[in-house]
Protein backbone atom coordinates (compact mmCIF):
# COMPACT_ATOMS: atom_id res chain seq x y z
CA UNK A 1 0.00 0.00 0.00
CA UNK A 2 1.41 3.37 -0.96
CA UNK A 3 0.59 5.93 1.49
CA UNK A 4 0.63 8.97 -1.00
CA UNK A 5 -0.71 12.39 -2.14
CA UNK A 6 -3.59 10.10 -3.94
CA UNK A 7 -4.13 7.47 -1.03
CA UNK A 8 -4.61 9.99 1.32
CA UNK A 9 -7.27 12.70 -0.81
CA UNK A 10 -9.23 9.61 -1.39
CA UNK A 11 -9.64 9.08 2.33
CA UNK A 12 -11.01 12.31 2.61
CA UNK A 13 -13.09 12.16 -0.09
CA UNK A 14 -14.65 9.15 0.90
CA UNK A 15 -14.89 10.60 4.69
CA UNK A 16 -12.99 7.87 5.66
CA UNK A 17 -11.16 9.22 8.82
CA UNK A 18 -12.11 7.43 11.79
CA UNK A 19 -9.19 9.07 13.74
CA UNK A 20 -10.78 12.12 13.60
CA UNK A 21 -12.57 13.56 16.74
CA UNK A 22 -14.37 16.29 14.81
CA UNK A 23 -12.97 18.86 17.86
CA UNK A 24 -10.15 19.74 19.00
CA UNK A 25 -8.05 17.05 21.41
CA UNK A 26 -8.92 17.63 25.08
CA UNK A 27 -4.97 17.32 26.35
CA UNK A 28 -4.16 20.07 23.33
CA UNK A 29 -6.58 22.41 24.57
CA UNK A 30 -5.58 21.83 27.88
CA UNK A 31 -1.90 22.26 26.80
CA UNK A 32 -2.91 25.74 24.71
CA UNK A 33 -4.88 26.94 26.99
CA UNK A 34 -1.55 27.64 29.40
CA UNK A 35 0.19 29.43 26.32
CA UNK A 36 0.69 33.26 27.34
CA UNK A 37 2.68 34.05 24.04
CA UNK A 38 -0.15 34.16 20.93
CA UNK A 39 2.64 35.59 18.98
CA UNK A 40 4.73 32.48 18.52
CA UNK A 41 4.76 30.26 14.83
CA UNK A 42 3.16 27.10 15.38
CA UNK A 43 3.12 24.19 12.74
CA UNK A 44 0.66 21.31 12.79
CA UNK A 45 1.78 18.81 10.06
CA UNK A 46 -0.29 16.34 8.65
CA UNK A 47 -3.17 17.65 10.33
CA UNK A 48 -6.41 16.52 8.53
CA UNK A 49 -9.19 18.70 9.43
CA UNK A 50 -6.84 20.05 12.00
CA UNK A 51 -9.52 21.22 15.13
CA UNK A 52 -6.55 21.95 16.75
CA UNK A 53 -5.89 24.99 14.66
CA UNK A 54 -9.34 26.03 14.18
CA UNK A 55 -9.34 26.37 18.19
CA UNK A 56 -5.78 27.93 18.28
CA UNK A 57 -7.24 30.80 15.63
CA UNK A 58 -10.40 31.20 17.61
CA UNK A 59 -8.06 32.19 20.82
CA UNK A 60 -6.09 34.68 19.17
CA UNK A 61 -3.21 33.25 18.09
CA UNK A 62 -2.00 34.57 14.48
CA UNK A 63 0.92 32.73 13.36
CA UNK A 64 -0.38 29.28 12.77
CA UNK A 65 0.44 26.84 10.11
CA UNK A 66 -1.22 23.86 8.61
CA UNK A 67 0.28 21.63 6.56
CA UNK A 68 -1.00 18.61 4.72
CA UNK A 69 0.31 16.28 1.89
CA UNK A 70 -3.74 16.02 0.27
CA UNK A 71 -5.62 19.63 -0.37
CA UNK A 72 -8.95 18.27 0.54
CA UNK A 73 -8.65 18.72 4.31
CA UNK A 74 -6.90 22.10 3.94
CA UNK A 75 -9.61 22.86 1.61
CA UNK A 76 -12.17 22.18 4.55
CA UNK A 77 -10.37 24.16 7.41
CA UNK A 78 -10.96 27.55 5.08
CA UNK A 79 -14.28 26.91 4.77
CA UNK A 80 -14.41 26.44 8.65
CA UNK A 81 -11.77 29.31 9.10
CA UNK A 82 -12.21 31.47 6.22
CA UNK A 83 -9.97 34.33 8.20
CA UNK A 84 -7.27 32.46 7.67
CA UNK A 85 -4.46 33.44 5.29
CA UNK A 86 -4.11 31.00 2.32
CA UNK A 87 0.24 31.07 2.90
CA UNK A 88 -0.64 29.66 5.91
CA UNK A 89 -2.47 26.62 4.45
CA UNK A 90 -0.04 24.54 2.63
CA UNK A 91 -0.01 21.52 0.72
CA UNK A 92 3.66 19.93 0.85
CA UNK A 93 5.23 17.01 1.38
CA UNK A 94 6.50 17.27 5.50
CA UNK A 95 9.95 15.39 4.62
CA UNK A 96 10.35 18.29 1.75
CA UNK A 97 9.39 21.16 3.64
CA UNK A 98 11.77 24.20 4.78
CA UNK A 99 10.61 26.40 7.43
CA UNK A 100 11.18 26.98 11.41
CA UNK A 101 8.57 27.43 13.83
CA UNK A 102 9.10 27.73 17.80
CA UNK A 103 6.15 24.80 18.66
CA UNK A 104 4.93 22.24 16.77
CA UNK A 105 1.73 20.16 17.29
CA UNK A 106 1.66 16.49 16.82
CA UNK A 107 -1.66 14.99 16.72
CA UNK A 108 -2.28 11.91 14.50
CA UNK A 109 0.40 12.24 11.62
CA UNK A 110 2.62 10.06 13.43
CA UNK A 111 1.03 7.66 13.79
CA UNK A 112 -0.73 7.62 10.06
CA UNK A 113 2.94 7.63 8.75
CA UNK A 114 4.67 3.78 7.80
CA UNK A 115 6.91 2.56 10.79
CA UNK A 116 10.31 3.08 9.05
CA UNK A 117 9.60 7.04 8.51
CA UNK A 118 9.49 7.36 12.50
CA UNK A 119 13.22 7.90 12.59
CA UNK A 120 13.44 10.41 9.67
CA UNK A 121 10.52 12.20 11.28
CA UNK A 122 12.07 12.93 14.52
CA UNK A 123 14.92 14.45 12.88
CA UNK A 124 13.20 16.56 10.32
CA UNK A 125 11.25 17.86 13.41
CA UNK A 126 14.34 18.81 15.12
CA UNK A 127 15.17 20.31 11.84
CA UNK A 128 12.01 22.67 11.73
CA UNK A 129 11.83 23.97 15.22
CA UNK A 130 13.79 26.97 16.32
CA UNK A 131 16.45 27.28 19.31
CA UNK A 132 14.46 26.10 22.30
CA UNK A 133 11.66 25.15 19.93
CA UNK A 134 9.28 22.24 21.24
CA UNK A 135 7.39 19.63 19.72
CA UNK A 136 4.07 18.50 21.77
CA UNK A 137 1.53 16.22 21.08
CA UNK A 138 -0.22 12.65 21.75
CA UNK A 139 1.01 9.10 20.89
CA UNK A 140 -1.00 5.98 20.49
CA UNK A 141 0.42 3.49 23.82
CA UNK A 142 -0.68 0.11 21.88
CA UNK A 143 -0.44 -1.73 18.92
CA UNK A 144 -2.98 -2.02 16.29
CA UNK A 145 -4.13 -5.72 15.28
CA UNK A 146 -5.06 -4.59 11.88
CA UNK A 147 -2.44 -3.28 9.05
CA UNK A 148 -2.28 1.19 9.57
CA UNK A 149 -2.70 3.20 9.27
CA UNK A 150 -2.92 4.32 11.49
CA UNK A 151 0.06 2.63 13.09
CA UNK A 152 0.67 2.34 16.84
CA UNK A 153 3.70 1.63 19.32
CA UNK A 154 4.92 1.53 22.97
CA UNK A 155 6.97 4.79 24.87
CA UNK A 156 9.94 2.68 24.71
CA UNK A 157 10.09 2.39 20.62
CA UNK A 158 9.00 5.88 20.58
CA UNK A 159 11.97 7.20 22.73
CA UNK A 160 14.65 5.34 20.72
CA UNK A 161 13.59 7.72 17.80
CA UNK A 162 13.00 10.73 19.65
CA UNK A 163 15.91 11.17 22.29
CA UNK A 164 18.92 11.67 20.12
CA UNK A 165 17.11 15.00 19.38
CA UNK A 166 14.63 15.99 22.23
CA UNK A 167 15.32 16.25 25.73
CA UNK A 168 11.98 15.10 27.53
CA UNK A 169 10.22 17.27 29.78
CA UNK A 170 6.41 15.14 29.92
CA UNK A 171 5.62 11.91 28.33
CA UNK A 172 3.17 9.97 30.46
CA UNK A 173 -0.14 7.98 29.93
CA UNK A 174 -2.97 11.05 29.22
CA UNK A 175 -5.40 11.74 32.09
CA UNK A 176 -8.13 13.66 30.06
CA UNK A 177 -8.18 11.55 27.06
CA UNK A 178 -11.36 11.23 25.20
CA UNK A 179 -13.86 7.96 26.18
CA UNK A 180 -12.05 5.54 23.66
CA UNK A 181 -8.86 6.60 24.23
CA UNK A 182 -8.14 6.59 27.63
CA UNK A 183 -4.80 4.69 29.01
CA UNK A 184 -4.02 4.37 25.17
CA UNK A 185 -2.94 8.00 24.75
CA UNK A 186 0.60 9.47 25.68
CA UNK A 187 1.31 12.82 26.21
CA UNK A 188 4.74 14.21 25.17
CA UNK A 189 6.84 17.84 25.45
CA UNK A 190 9.81 17.63 23.71
CA UNK A 191 12.38 19.90 23.56
CA UNK A 192 14.69 20.24 21.13
CA UNK A 193 18.40 19.85 21.94
CA UNK A 194 21.02 21.95 20.64
CA UNK A 195 22.67 19.38 18.95
CA UNK A 196 21.51 15.99 18.04
CA UNK A 197 22.54 12.98 18.30
CA UNK A 198 21.82 11.31 14.91
CA UNK A 199 20.72 7.91 15.05
CA UNK A 200 22.63 5.71 12.47
CA UNK A 201 21.66 2.48 10.52
CA UNK A 202 24.50 0.48 9.50
CA UNK A 203 24.07 -0.69 5.82
CA UNK A 204 26.94 -2.37 5.14
CA UNK A 205 29.53 -4.00 7.53
CA UNK A 206 33.30 -5.09 7.08
CA UNK A 207 32.54 -8.26 6.14
CA UNK A 208 29.94 -6.78 3.06
CA UNK A 209 32.20 -4.44 1.90
CA UNK A 210 35.45 -6.54 1.51
CA UNK A 211 32.78 -8.59 -0.26
CA UNK A 212 31.35 -5.66 -2.49
CA UNK A 213 35.34 -5.05 -3.60
CA UNK A 214 36.13 -8.41 -4.73
CA UNK A 215 33.32 -8.07 -6.78
CA UNK A 216 33.75 -4.67 -8.35
CA UNK A 217 37.53 -5.69 -8.61
CA UNK A 218 36.44 -8.94 -10.93
CA UNK A 219 34.27 -6.40 -12.61
CA UNK A 220 37.53 -4.22 -13.53
CA UNK A 221 39.62 -7.03 -14.38
CA UNK A 222 36.96 -8.38 -16.84
CA UNK A 223 36.58 -5.26 -18.43
CA UNK A 224 40.05 -4.40 -18.71
CA UNK A 225 41.67 -8.06 -19.52
CA UNK A 226 43.34 -7.48 -22.48
CA UNK A 227 45.49 -4.41 -20.85
CA UNK A 228 48.70 -4.85 -19.26
CA UNK A 229 48.39 -1.70 -17.03
CA UNK A 230 45.61 0.32 -15.58
CA UNK A 231 45.00 3.65 -13.43
CA UNK A 232 43.18 3.55 -9.98
CA UNK A 233 41.96 7.35 -9.97
CA UNK A 234 40.55 7.65 -6.27
CA UNK A 235 39.06 11.24 -5.45
CA UNK A 236 40.37 12.42 -2.37
CA UNK A 237 40.06 11.08 0.70
CA UNK A 238 37.65 8.30 1.00
CA UNK A 239 37.52 7.64 -2.95
CA UNK A 240 41.20 7.05 -2.81
CA UNK A 241 40.91 4.52 -0.17
CA UNK A 242 38.32 2.35 -2.00
CA UNK A 243 40.91 2.88 -4.79
CA UNK A 244 43.58 1.26 -2.55
CA UNK A 245 41.46 -1.67 -1.63
CA UNK A 246 40.33 -2.52 -5.14
CA UNK A 247 44.43 -2.02 -5.84
CA UNK A 248 44.95 -4.81 -3.27
CA UNK A 249 42.30 -7.48 -4.63
CA UNK A 250 43.32 -6.65 -8.33
CA UNK A 251 46.78 -7.58 -7.73
CA UNK A 252 46.02 -10.69 -5.81
CA UNK A 253 43.50 -11.83 -8.77
CA UNK A 254 45.26 -10.66 -12.16
CA UNK A 255 48.56 -10.01 -13.48
CA UNK A 256 47.73 -6.00 -14.70
CA UNK A 257 50.16 -3.24 -13.27
CA UNK A 258 48.14 -0.73 -11.53
CA UNK A 259 48.85 3.03 -10.57
CA UNK A 260 47.33 4.69 -8.26
CA UNK A 261 46.19 8.51 -8.81
CA UNK A 262 45.03 10.50 -6.13
CA UNK A 263 42.46 13.22 -6.87
CA UNK A 264 41.45 16.45 -5.59
CA UNK A 265 38.43 17.92 -6.27
CA UNK A 266 36.98 21.19 -4.10
CA UNK A 267 33.54 19.67 -3.62
CA UNK A 268 32.32 23.32 -2.51
CA UNK A 269 33.73 25.04 -5.68
CA UNK A 270 34.44 22.19 -7.79
CA UNK A 271 34.85 24.35 -11.20
CA UNK A 272 38.32 24.89 -9.30
CA UNK A 273 41.45 23.22 -10.99
CA UNK A 274 41.17 19.63 -10.34
CA UNK A 275 44.74 18.30 -8.97
CA UNK A 276 46.22 15.06 -9.54
CA UNK A 277 49.20 13.12 -8.01
CA UNK A 278 50.27 11.79 -11.27
CA UNK A 279 50.90 14.22 -14.40
CA UNK A 280 48.77 13.83 -17.59
CA UNK A 281 50.82 12.05 -19.66
CA UNK A 282 51.19 9.13 -17.04
CA UNK A 283 46.93 8.52 -17.46
CA UNK A 284 47.49 9.74 -21.62
CA UNK A 285 46.14 7.21 -23.62
CA UNK A 286 45.72 4.68 -20.71
CA UNK A 287 42.84 2.35 -19.13
CA UNK A 288 41.22 4.42 -16.12
CA UNK A 289 39.01 4.01 -13.50
CA UNK A 290 37.54 6.50 -11.05
CA UNK A 291 36.70 5.53 -7.87
CA UNK A 292 35.07 7.36 -5.34
CA UNK A 293 32.87 5.98 -2.10
CA UNK A 294 29.37 7.50 -2.41
CA UNK A 295 27.62 9.11 -5.32
CA UNK A 296 25.25 11.18 -4.48
CA UNK A 297 24.30 14.37 -7.08
CA UNK A 298 27.37 13.50 -9.36
CA UNK A 299 28.64 16.75 -8.90
CA UNK A 300 31.82 15.74 -7.63
CA UNK A 301 32.21 12.41 -10.21
CA UNK A 302 31.54 14.08 -13.20
CA UNK A 303 34.18 17.11 -12.57
CA UNK A 304 36.72 13.97 -12.24
CA UNK A 305 35.77 13.01 -15.42
CA UNK A 306 35.85 16.43 -16.90
CA UNK A 307 39.47 16.55 -15.79
CA UNK A 308 40.59 12.88 -17.02
CA UNK A 309 38.71 13.51 -20.86
CA UNK A 310 41.02 16.54 -21.44
CA UNK A 311 43.39 13.67 -22.47
CA UNK A 312 42.91 11.22 -25.32
CA UNK A 313 42.25 7.83 -22.80
CA UNK A 314 42.33 3.90 -24.05
CA UNK A 315 39.02 3.35 -21.69
CA UNK A 316 36.99 4.99 -18.98
CA UNK A 317 34.82 4.00 -16.34
CA UNK A 318 34.04 4.64 -12.57
CA UNK A 319 33.42 2.77 -9.52
CA UNK A 320 31.58 3.46 -6.10
CA UNK A 321 31.14 1.78 -2.90
CA UNK A 322 27.58 3.40 -2.83
CA UNK A 323 25.08 5.04 -5.16
CA UNK A 324 22.17 7.30 -3.68
CA UNK A 325 20.35 7.71 -7.14
CA UNK A 326 19.95 11.46 -6.71
CA UNK A 327 21.66 12.25 -9.51
CA UNK A 328 21.64 15.91 -10.67
CA UNK A 329 24.01 15.28 -13.35
CA UNK A 330 24.17 12.77 -16.72
CA UNK A 331 26.54 10.47 -15.07
CA UNK A 332 26.50 6.54 -13.91
CA UNK A 333 28.66 4.18 -11.99
CA UNK A 334 29.76 1.42 -14.23
CA UNK A 335 30.79 -0.45 -11.39
CA UNK A 336 28.96 -0.33 -8.14
CA UNK A 337 28.84 -2.00 -4.82
CA UNK A 338 24.95 -0.92 -2.97
CA UNK A 339 22.48 0.90 -4.88
CA UNK A 340 20.20 3.03 -1.74
CA UNK A 341 17.41 4.70 -2.12
CA UNK A 342 17.40 7.14 0.79
CA UNK A 343 15.74 11.03 0.84
CA UNK A 344 17.59 14.02 0.35
CA UNK A 345 17.54 14.27 4.53
CA UNK A 346 19.47 11.56 4.88
CA UNK A 347 23.22 10.93 4.88
CA UNK A 348 25.50 8.17 3.89
CA UNK A 349 28.90 7.96 5.92
CA UNK A 350 31.45 5.61 4.47
CA UNK A 351 34.36 4.72 7.16
CA UNK A 352 37.47 3.10 6.27
CA UNK A 353 39.53 1.59 8.84
CA UNK A 354 41.29 -1.48 9.04
CA UNK A 355 38.88 -4.35 10.25
CA UNK A 356 36.36 -1.62 10.96
CA UNK A 357 34.89 -0.69 7.54
CA UNK A 358 31.32 0.13 7.34
CA UNK A 359 28.73 2.19 5.27
CA UNK A 360 25.98 4.03 8.01
CA UNK A 361 22.98 6.00 7.20
CA UNK A 362 22.13 8.58 9.59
Amino acid sequence: MKLDKEYWEAKYRENKTGWDLGSVSPPLKQYIDQLKDKSITILLPGAGNSYEAEYLHINGFKNIYVLDIAEEPLRNLKRRIPGIPDKNLIQADFFEFEESFDLILEQTFFCALPVQKRSLYAKKMHQLLKKNGKLVGLLFNFKFSQEGPPFGGSKNEYLTYFSPYFDVGIFETCTNSILPRQGNELFFIFKKKLKAMPISKIILNNEQIKHKIKRIAYQIYESNIDETEIILAGISKSGFVFAQRLKTVLEEISDLKIELCNVEVDKKNPLNEVKTSLPASAYTNKSIVLADDVLNSGATLIYGIKHFLEVPLKQFKTAVLVDRSHKKYPVKADFKGISLSTSFNETVQVQFAKGKDKVELF
